[in-house]
C-alpha cells in the first residue's frame, strides 16, 4: 500500500514539474546603479530609436499595456575634468515639476514615463542637457554617462564646487582635570585659533577663551584665566567672539557684559554694555547681535546703534569690507553702509551662523548638521556634513581654511573640526565649453596660420 501511495505522489510531482516548464521565465533583470557602467555595452540595443532593451517589445505589445508605464533614470555628474559635481539640479525637460539634485555626483529621477526623455543639468548660470531612453520598471543611464558640465565659466569653477574636505579635529578640553570646557565661538588668525569655550557643568560656572595652533591644535592654552586656571573674570553665559583690528579679542556675554582679552597675556577688561549673542568685525566695522537686534558698535563692543529693518536669529559676520551678514530665519541679509538686504532667500532652513572667505567674498553658512557654501553674489555652490554632533559656529583664517567649533555632547567629545581651504578660481583661466570639433579631438589649425584671404570676414555692425 506504502508503495503505491509513494508512486502517485511521485507522478503528480513530475507532473507539476512539467506543467511549471512550460512558463518558468522570469521577468527581465532591471538595471541598477552597480550595473550601470557596463549598461551600455551588455545592451546592443539601448539607445536605437526602433529597438528597446527589454525581451518583449513595446511594438507588440498593446497599447493599453505600454501607456503609463514608468521607469527611472540614475548616472553620474562630473565637470570637464572628470570630478564628481555636487548640487547639480537634474529635470526632466517635457516636466520641469520632476527634478532632483546629484549628491556625490549621483542622481536617481523615478517614475518616468516609459520613452525618449531630455534631461536639463542647472549648475548656476550653466546648463547642458542629456537624452535617455527610459524603458518601462528599469533604472537606465543616459546615453552619454557620465553627464559632463561645461559652460561659460569654465572647467576650473566647476572644480571649486567640491565640497571642502575634512582634514583633521581637535579636542577643546585639554585641561580636564579642572575644568569641562565646550566651545561656542571661534576666530582664527595667523596661525592660532581662539575658541570662547563655557564650563557649566562645573560646581562653579564659568567661560574662557582657549587659545591653540591651526595645523594640529596644540600649544593648548587657557588663555582667559588668573590663579593658575582657578579663577576665571568670563562667566558661563560667555556667547560669540571676533578679532578687531587691534589685535584684541572681544567676547560678549548673554546676560550682560563685554569682555576683551589681551591674545598676547591673556588681561580682561570688562566694559558695561547690554547682553549679547555674537560680534563680527571685519573692514573697520562691528556687529553685535543682542537680544534688541543688530548694532553697529566701536571696536570693543560696547557702545551701540542700532540698525533697523533685520533682526539676527543666529551668529553673524563681517567681510574685510566692513559688510555684515546676518541669518535671519531662512534668509541671509548683508549689511552694507548701514542698510540691510536679502542676500540668499533660498537653500538655507535654519542657519546657526555665517563665516566669510576674505580671499574671494565665499560665503559659508552653517545651517542644521550641513555647511552651505555660496558664492560673494549668494549663487549656490555645494553643502557638506560638519563632521561634529553638535555644531554651534564656524570661521576661516586668512588662507580659506574652515574650522567648526562642535558642542558635542558634553567636554569629552567637543571638538574643533578643520577643513581645507576651498580652490580658488582664476579669473583669467575662465575658459568657455570647447567647440564641437574640439570636443572630437580633432586639430584645429590656429588663425594666425591661415593666409589672409582665408580668414573670415568679420560685419562691423555685430
Amino acid at each position: 500500500m506504502k508503495s503505491i501511495k509513494y508512486l502517485a505522489l511521485g507522478i503528480v510531482l513530475a507532473g507539476s514539474l512539467t506543467a511549471c516548464s512550460r512558463n518558468n521565465t522570469l521577468p527581465p533583470v532591471p538595471y541598477y546603479p552597480n550595473s550601470l557602467v557596463n549598461a551600455q555595452q551588455n545592451d546592443p540595443n539601448y539607445g536605437r530609436t526602433n529597438q528597446v532593451a527589454d525581451p518583449l517589445s513595446n511594438n507588440t505589445l498593446p497599447s493599453d499595456v505600454t501607456l503609463g508605464q514608468e521607469g527611472s533614470i540614475v548616472g553620474q555628474v562630473v565637470s570637464r575634468m572628470g570630478q564628481p559635481l555636487h548640487n547639480v539640479e537634474i529635470s526632466l525637460q517635457s516636466n520641469p515639476e520632476i527634478k532632483t539634485t546629484s549628491k556625490r555626483g549621483e542622481f536617481t529621477l523615478m517614475n518616468i514615463p516609459a520613452g525618449p526623455q531630455v534631461l536639463v543639468f542647472q549648475f548656476g548660470k550653466i546648463q547642458t542637457t542629456a537624452q535617455v531612453t527610459v524603458l518601462p520598471n528599469r533604472a537606465v543611464p543616459p546615453m552619454q554617462n557620465p553627464v559632463r558640465m561645461e559652460g561659460e565659466i569654465g572647467s576650473k569653477a566647476l572644480e571649486a564646487a567640491l565640497p571642502n574636505k575634512q582634514i583633521g579635529a581637535f579636542k577643546v578640553d585639554q585641561d580636564s582635570l579642572l575644568n569641562l570646557w565646550q566651545p561656542v565661538g571661534l576666530a582664527a588668525t595667523g596661525g592660532t585659533l581662539y575658541i570662547s569655550a563655557i564650563d557649566t557643568r562645573s560646581l562653579i560656572t564659568k567661560g574662557t577663551v582657549i587659545k591653540m595652533n591651526t595645523s594640529e591644535g596644540k600649544e593648548w592654552k587657557n588663555l582667559a584665566s588668573a590663579w593658575l586656571g582657578l579663577r576665571h573674570p568670563l562667566n558661563g553665559s560667555t556667547r560669540g567672539m571676533t578679532l578687531n583690528s587691534a589685535g584684541q579679542i572681544v567676547v560678549v556675554d548673554e546676560k550682560g557684559g563685554t569682555f576683551t582679552v589681551e591674545s598676547s597675556n591673556g588681561k580682561v577688561t570688562k566694559a558695561d554694555s547690554e547682553g549679547a549673542l555674537d560680534i563680527a568685525s571685519g573692514g573697520g566695522k562691528t556687529y553685535v547681535y543682542g537680544i534688541g537686534g543688530i548694532a553697529e558698535s566701536d571696536e570693543t563692543g560696547a557702545t551701540r546703534t542700532p540698525i533697523s529693518g533685520v533682526n539676527a536669529s543666529g551668529g553673524i559676520a563681517a567681510d574685510k569690507e566692513g559688510n555684515g551678514y546676518v541669518p535671519v530665519q531662512n534668509t541671509l541679509y548683508k549689511i552694507s553702509a548701514g542698510k540691510p538686504s536679502v542676500l540668499i532667500d533660498q537653500y538655507l532652513n535654519s542657519p546657526k551662523d555665517v563665516a566669510i572667505d576674505n580671499r574671494n567674498g565665499d560665503i559659508y553658512v552653517l545651517d542644521g548638521g550641513e555647511i552651505k557654501r555660496f558664492d560673494k553674489n549668494g549663487e549656490f555652490i555645494v553643502n557638506f556634513g560638519t563632521g561634529g554632533l553638535n555644531a554651534v559656529a564656524l570661521t576661516l583664517d586668512e588662507e580659506g581654511t574652515l574650522f567648526v567649533a562642535d558642542f558635542g555632547r558634553d567636554h569629552r567629545s567637543a571638538q574643533i573640526i578643520k577643513f581645507e581651504a576651498a580652490p580658488l578660481v582664476d579669473a583669467n583661466s575662465v575658459t568657455t565649453a570647447p567647440a564641437a570639433d574640439e570636443a572630437l579631438g580633432t586639430e584645429e589649425t590656429p588663425a594666425e596660420e591661415l593666409p589672409a584671404e582665408e580668414l573670415p570676414e568679420v560685419d562691423p555692425t555685430i
